[in-house]
């Protein structure tokens, strides 16, 4: 049995969806941080009625501290956060789908200048973005270790061009295809039918374009579960070229989503995430400074006319204006704050860790308690001074009874996007991992542990022992004193090209007498499986077992990667 308590850790989750956090940082005339502010400063309403706040507290950026996890056994693991944060922690998101393969360069070389003069202490993590999300560099304040995981090639973080993103000369040529046929339209035909073949092309890139949202979406959720495990504000600073949808209501809207009504659930479960981790987004236009082509000397192509010319500038224009009200509407959304058609990335990087680092926290509970799964609107003001501030702009009412109810259409399975190899680890639950090779050799003949039924031999089986934190779960409670539960356990062993060897895919129902429930809030949760691993992907080396556990109640996710080898390690002493 592993005993799940650390000594000298507190762990505590708060369950009451009520208790709201607000994080506001307010800046002068001259964009400069506000501080020595008090509560009596500050005013909180939600639509439109005053709430009553109950904790309040100013952040200047103290430095995070380490949490110092006790000795546990050399085959133990746990995916219990380190981190203890007063204040914020800084994600660096390095967007490759979304973003060119030049303005990748020019950000790289930015954060480069940026990191060898960055202020010790500071907190930085490194993300990037391409079909999916791998983080490169997980929280750290060595500046040394960012800058080699920025030049590793082999961890990704070098340029790369996106699979779902038009390069500059097919877009260009995209345009010429319309500006062809909206001429040829009017007589020419045999010419408008030519032109027309192309319309298909914009099929395609309409669907890139899904794919890219779809992907962006995924990410953020990703990210999001990642962060809730920090405690404290978490900064996402995203380069993007292209920002495909805003995840937040549009609020001048009438329509909350009129822009991506296809997209909508999965946009409110991207906010409804982001918010619970205590994020704030701060855009920066990958690009940097922009110019008008229009008035460049070399800006048209030989045999190019002006008129052609301007439609495709007026184009350019209409698009990056769009781009860029998608970042202002992030960031007014989360609290943070868009960088665009900025000459120096760098200076903007600085800018958006030092206003992250700065702000105020205001705590209430608001006076509506209905939870209908409404967006509702916060307001955040100063009762004096002519300061501007940046907060987030509401929140949804859901629950988990809510998102029950919603059984129109079969979903998959929420734990599997969180199982992919080299995902961060996911801390909303919180649990000890034993693993041990088995001792005993395994008949050839013998049925398979795990889901792999063409798993072939000789293989290596693995006891796997959790002790799950009984209080990270959600429990109901049965008139004849039961505590029960619904979680799923999956193990995925991967080889090191990040192909799935096996899995166990587990729906194990959680029922505790009220004397096992005591004894779980000690030891922990116990769970235990079995799965085989094909000795040849050993020998290789670089195999990994990532465990997950997911609460179907809650929708709260854990999970862990470890390397199969230290196990082999440990057992060989």
């Amino acid at each position: 049995m592993i005993m799940f308590r650390f000594e000298s850790i507190v762990m505590c989750t708060c369950r009451c969806f009520f208790f709201l956090f607000v994080m506001s940082f307010v800046t002068d005339g001259k964009d400069k941080p506000v501080t020595s502010l008090d509560k009596k400063d500050f005013q909180v309403l939600e639509d439109g009625k005053r709430q009553t706040i109950s904790d309040f507290e100013e952040h200047k950026g103290v430095q995070i501290k380490q949490a110092k996890l006790p000795p546990m056994p050399p085959d133990v693991y746990t995916n219990f956060p380190p981190i203890k944060a007063t204040d914020s922690v800084n994600v660096l998101l390095l967007d490759a789908l979304n973003t060119q393969v030049s303005d990748q360069s020019y950000v790289r070389s930015q954060l480069t200048r940026y990191l060898t003069t960055v202020q010790p202490g500071t907190r930085l993590a490194v993300f990037v973005l391409t079909s999916r999300l791998r983080m490169i560099q997980a929280v750290t304040t060595d500046s040394s270790v960012l800058l080699a995981a920025l030049g590793d090639k082999q961890l990704g973080a070098d340029s790369q061009q996106s699979l779902l993103l038009l390069p500059p000369t097919e877009s260009d040529s995209d345009q010429e295809q319309n500006v062809e046929l909206t001429r040829n339209l009017a007589g020419e035909t045999q010419l408008a039918i030519e032109a027309m073949t192309h319309r298909a092309f914009g099929q395609v890139k309409l669907l890139q374009t899904d794919s890219r949202i779809e992907i962006t979406l995924r990410a953020m959720q990703q990210l999001a579960r990642y962060l809730v495990g920090i405690p404290g504000r978490k900064n996402v600073i995203w380069f993007s070229s292209s920002f495909p949808i805003s995840i937040f209501p549009n609020l001048i809207s009438p329509e909350a989503f009129d822009a991506g009504r296809q997209y909508e659930e999965e946009m409110r479960k991207t906010a409804s995430l982001l918010t619970a981790a205590q994020v704030a987004i701060y855009p920066i236009a990958a690009e940097g400074l922009v110019s008008d082509a229009l008035y460049e000397a070399n800006g048209m192509k030989v045999g190019q006319t002006r008129a052609s010319q301007m439609n495709q500038d007026l184009s350019d224009t209409r698009d990056r204006n769009s781009n860029y009200f998608s970042m202002e509407v992030l960031a007014e959304n989360t609290g943070g704050k868009a960088f665009y058609n900025t000459n120096g990335l760098k200076d903007a990087l600085a800018r958006a860790i030092s206003y992250g680092s700065h702000y105020y926290t205001l705590t209430y509970t608001p006076t509506d308690k209905k939870m209908d799964g409404k967006y509702r609107r916060i307001q955040v003001k100063l009762s004096e001074g002519r300061y501007k501030l940046a907060y987030r702009r509401g929140y949804y009412a859901d629950n988990a009874q809510n998102a029950k109810a919603k059984k129109e259409q079969p979903v998959s399975d929420p734990l599997l996007p969180l199982m992919k190899r080299g995902l961060p680890d996911f801390s909303q639950i919180v649990y000890k991992i034993r693993i041990v090779p088995s001792s005993s050799t395994i008949a050839p003949e013998a049925a398979r542990a795990g889901d792999n039924t063409e798993l072939k031999g000789p293989f290596t089986r693995y006891g796997v022992d959790f002790a799950v934190a009984v209080e990270d779960l959600e429990l109901e409670t049965t008139p004849d004193g039961l505590y029960t539960g619904n979680i799923e356990v999956m193990l995925v062993a991967y080889d090191r090209d990040g192909n799935a060897l096996n899995l166990i895919v587990r729906k194990p129902e959680i029922s505790l007498k009220r004397q096992t429930y005591a004894a779980a809030q000690t030891t922990g949760v116990q769970l235990h499986y079995d799965i085989d691993v094909p000795k040849d992907a050993l020998i290789k080396g670089e195999v990994c077992l990532r465990a997950g556990i997911y609460d179907l109640r809650s929708t709260k996710a854990g999970t862990l990667e470890i390397p199969l080898q230290a196990a082999i390690a440990v057992t060989a002493k």
